[in-house]
């Protein structure tokens, strides 16, 4: 008899109002340690901001929105690791990685299964010739186009000589090859550049001896040394470099626009400028801005609209595909709601018109998202300088 009374007992407890809520699950992949985690910890402000910006909108297919996030460590091979199981978990879509090599260790795990990958911050140009079956996107730009920018600024400053000091990855390496090229066909002299281990990236900045590969530099005896790494490496070669005598100009990239290099490279990092993806800041720009930074504490940097803007395309992608446990689906879904259709700008009004059966055009806060035959997006460049312990923009260069 007691065995009787039991089943309808256990049968309560599963239907109880109280169990687990069921949820539309989007991945994520970001690095909350190691070289990048100051990225990181703003990609989550991000994701956090469009989340709630979509739930309090009626979420997904009827359902709330969770993004389940993964921590990268700034580590190629966490990175697949944790892509691993976020797949594993039957997600069919994620946002990330932020180091473009962990994005594309990453992207050896979602592509066999047919898992859609967005990357906001990765920029090599490498993720642009992926054997990927249109399941890799990017909601920045390539640096085939900073290169261009990189090359194109210091040449018009009459900079004669260049010398890279860039990081040994493939964020590294792309740039620096595309930088190379194009300043050389401007007619500027590339000396012999210098990299620093990949490794540099998760260690911390204090246990970093960058004085061997600054002595190489100032060897070179070039212009102007452009520095492609993320801010931990930027933080030490500051450190480092104005412990010096010598004076050299320094130029860097989006790597190392970030806060936590803002705060440690110290008063040697006061005047350098450097190159980073640009969007205008309009009404929708500054909604954003607001409820981000009453999470953040500080105004966003470069990437993190990105990043935001990848979090609602997921979402998009997954209420007109009507499924978000079939990556092609919501492969193709995604390049449907990113152009063609009526422009939209924020989540509410995209959805409301997908529930209406129309075909929308959403325009991110970082810019156009009309995804090309590789996944890539076109955004101009701006020139950013640091002025009294802030990063501010110069001007606006077009590739």
């Amino acid at each position: 008899m007691r065995k009787l009374l039991l089943i309808p007992l256990v049968l309560l407890l599963v239907g109880c109002p109280g169990g687990e809520k069921e949820t539309v699950k989007i991945g994520a992949l970001i690095p909350l340690t190691g070289g990048l985690a100051s990225y990181g910890e703003y990609m989550q402000y991000a994701i956090d901001v469009a989340v709630e910006e979509i739930n309090e909108n009626g979420g997904v297919l009827g359902k709330e929105v969770e993004v389940v996030v993964k921590n990268t460590e700034t580590n190629p091979d966490v990175a697949g690791e944790a892509a691993q199981e976020l797949v594993d978990e039957g997600i069919r879509i994620i946002i990330g990685a932020a180091a473009s090599s962990s994005t594309i260790e990453a992207s050896e795990v979602t592509i066999p299964n047919e898992c859609v990958l967005i990357a906001p911050p990765s920029t090599s140009p490498d993720i642009t010739t992926l054997d990927d079956n249109d399941l890799v996107f990017r909601t920045c730009p390539s640096d085939l186009f900073q290169g261009k920018v990189m090359a194109k600024y210091l040449h018009d400053q009459g900079k004669t000589s260049i010398v890279a000091l860039y990081i040994n990855n493939s964020y590294g390496i792309g740039l620096k090859n595309v930088l190379y090229q194009e300043f050389a066909a401007l007619g500027g002299e590339t000396l012999k550049s210098v990299s620093y281990p990949e490794e540099f990236s998760i260690l911390p900045p204090e246990s970093i001896d960058f004085l061997p590969y600054i002595d190489t530099l100032y060897a070179r005896n070039a212009d102007v040394v452009v520095l492609i790494a993320y801010d931990e490496g930027g933080i030490a070669v500051h450190k480092e470099a104005e412990e010096r005598d010598d004076v050299i100009e320094w130029f860097g990239c989006d790597g190392i626009m970030t806060q936590g290099f803002l705060d440690n490279a110290g008063t040697y990092a006061e005047g350098i400028k450097g190159t980073a993806p640009y969007h205008e800041e309009d009404e929708y720009y500054d909604d954003f801005k607001e409820r981000y930074s009453e999470k953040a504490g500080c105004d966003p940097i470069t990437f993190i609209p990105n990043t935001y803007d990848a979090v609602i395309l997921a979402a998009l992608a997954i209420e007109h595909a009507g499924t978000w446990e079939d990556g092609i689906a919501i492969r193709d879904a995604l390049r449907e709601v990113a152009s063609g259709g009526t422009a939209v700008r924020t989540f509410a009004d995209a959805v409301e018109k997908l529930q209406a059966g129309e075909d929308i055009d959403y325009n991110g806060i970082s810019g156009t998202l009309d995804f090309d035959e590789n996944g890539d997006v076109e955004a101009p460049y701006e020139i950013w300088e640091v002025q009294s312990g802030e990063f501010v923009h110069v001007e606006v260069v077009t590739p």
